[in-house]
C-alpha cells in the first residue's frame, strides 16, 4: 500500500526512501554484472565459442536494453510503478535461474535479450522515476548523481564477484546467488513509500522516459568513458583489480565539497580523462601487482570524474518536465558504451593483434577533444537558449 500522507518536501536528501533505493540499486547491479564473467567462461567452455563470440552474446543484453523504450511512459503511468519495478526485478532473477537448463545456443540468446529487457525497465522505474519522487525538488541533481555512483560501484563489485566466485561456485549455484541478490533488491524496492498516484491514460508509444534528442549528441561523447571502462575490464578479467576501480570511485566521492564546487567542467573532464589515459598506460606497461592497483585506483577516479560533469549536462539540458527522460538516455548510453568497450576489446585483441590498451588510449584523446571542441561549447549555448526562452 502507498503512504499517502508521505511528503519528500518534509524529508532531508538522505531519507529512509532514498537510502532503501541506492542499496536496491547497487545489490541489482550486482545481481546483474556478476552473471557477465559468469556466463562469459561458460559459453566459452560449455559451447566452445572463442571469447570475442562469447562477449557478442553478452552484448545482445546491451541491445535489448532499448527493445522496451518506447512503452516506458506508459508502464510508469498506467500502473503502479513499485509494481512494474519488482515484478521486472523478479522475473529478471528467475530467468536467471534458467540458464544451467538451457541446451541449445538460442535459448541463452532469448534469456541474455529478456533478461536485457527487464533490467532496462527496472533501471527506468528506478532511475529516472522513483529517485526523482523520493527525493525533494532540490537535491534531484544530486540524488540522479548518487544513484548513477551507486550503479558504477555495484556494476564493478558485481563483475569482481563473478569474476572471482566461478572458481569456486558451480553455474548453477552462481545463478542462485545472482537472484539472492535481485530478491533482496526487490524486497528494498517493495519497502519505499510513495504518493498515492492515479492511473494516467498514456499513449503506448512515446518517447517520453526513453530518449532524449538534445541529449545525443553529449551522450555520444560521454560514451567514450565507460567504453574504456570496459576495454580496461576486458583486457584485465582481475577481480581484485576491479574492486581497486570501486576504490578510485569511492575515493573521488569524499573529496571536500569545496574542491569540487572550485572545479568546474572543463576541470573535471580534462582531469578525468588524462588520468584515465594515465592509467590506460600504467596498465598496458607494467605487470607489478602494486603498481596495477594504483593504475584501478587511477582509472576508477578518472571515470568517476569524467561521469560527475556529463551526467551534470544530461540532467540540465533537459527541461524541467524531461529530467526523468534524459536521465535515462545517460543510463541507457552508459550501459550501451560498457558493452561496446567490452566487446570491442576482445575483438580488437584477437582478430587484429592490437591492444586494447592502444584502443583505450585512443578514445581518451578522441573523447577530450570532442568535449573541448564541441560538447562544451554545445552545452553552453543550448543553456543560454534555455535561459532566454524563460
Amino acid at each position: 500500500m502507498y503512504n499517502t500522507s508521505y511528503n519528500t518536501v518534509e524529508q532531508g536528501f538522505w531519507n529512509k526512501n532514498f537510502v532503501l533505493l541506492i542499496l536496491s540499486n547497487v545489490l541489482l547491479y550486482i545481481s546483474v554484472y556478476m552473471l557477465f564473467p559468469v556466463l562469459q567462461a561458460w559459453i566459452v567452455g560449455r559451447w566452445g565459442y572463442s571469447p570475442t563470440g562469447a562477449a557478442f552474446v553478452s552484448s545482445l543484453f546491451g541491445i535489448a536494453l532499448f527493445l522496451p523504450g518506447a512503452v516506458n511512459n506508459y508502464l510508469v503511468d498506467a500502473f503502479k510503478r513499485k509494481s512494474v519495478c519488482t515484478r521486472s526485478i523478479m522475473l529478471f532473477a528467475l530467468l536467471g535461474l534458467l540458464y544451467p537448463y538451457a541446451d541449445q545456443m538460442w535459448m541463452i540468446y532469448t534469456l541474455r535479450a529478456l533478461q536485457g529487457v527487464l533490467f532496462a525497465i527496472a533501471l527506468m522505474v528506478t532511475g529516472s522515476t522513483l529517485v526523482i519522487d523520493v527525493t525533494p525538488s532540490p537535491f534531484r541533481s544530486k540524488a540522479n548523481w548518487v544513484f548513477a555512483f551507486s550503479g558504477g560501484i555495484g556494476m564493478l563489485l558485481g563483475a569482481s564477484g563473478g569474476l572471482f566466485f566461478s572458481s569456486i561456485f558451480s553455474l548453477n549455484n552462481m545463478m542462485y546467488i545472482s537472484a539472492g541478490f535481485a530478491g533482496v533488491a526487490l524486497f528494498l524496492v517493495s519497502m519505499i513509500e510513495i504518493c498515492f498516484r492515479a492511473p494516467l491514460e498514456p499513449p503506448l508509444f512515446s518517447f517520453d522516459r526513453f530518449i532524449l534528442f538534445r541529449n545525443i549528441p553529449p551522450g555520444i561523447n560521454m560514451m567514450t568513458v565507460p567504453f574504456v571502462l570496459g576495454t580496461v575490464v576486458s583486457y584485465k578479467p582481475d577481480s581484485f583489480f576491479y574492486l581497486c576501480i570501486a576504490l578510485g570511485f569511492i575515493i573521488f566521492w569524499f573529496i571536500p565539497k569545496a574542491i569540487k564546487r572550485k572545479a568546474d567542467g572543463i576541470v573535471r573532464v580534462v582531469s578525468g580523462y588524462t588520468i584515465m589515459t594515465i592509467s590506460v598506460y600504467i596498465i598496458s606497461a607494467y605487470t607489478q601487482t602494486l603498481t596495477l592497483c594504483v593504475a584501478g585506483v587511477m582509472m576508477g577516479f578518472g571515470v568517476a570524474s569524467a561521469m560527475c560533469e556529463f551526467l551534470k549536462i544530461m540532467i540540465k539540458l533537459p527541461k524541467h518536465c524531461e529530467r526523468g527522460t534524459g536521465y535515462h538516455t545517460y543510463q541507457l548510453m552508459w550501459e550501451t558504451g560498457i558493452m561496446i568497450g567490452v566487446t570491442l576489446g576482445f575483438y580488437a585483441c584477437r582478430y587484429y593483434d592490437l591492444s586494447p590498451m592502444a584502443l583505450a588510449g585512443l578514445l581518451c584523446m578522441l573523447g577530450l577533444l570532442c568535449y573541448i571542441l564541441f560538447t562544451r561549447r554545445y552545452f553552453q549555448k543550448r543553456m543560454e537558449i534555455n535561459s532566454t526562452i524563460k
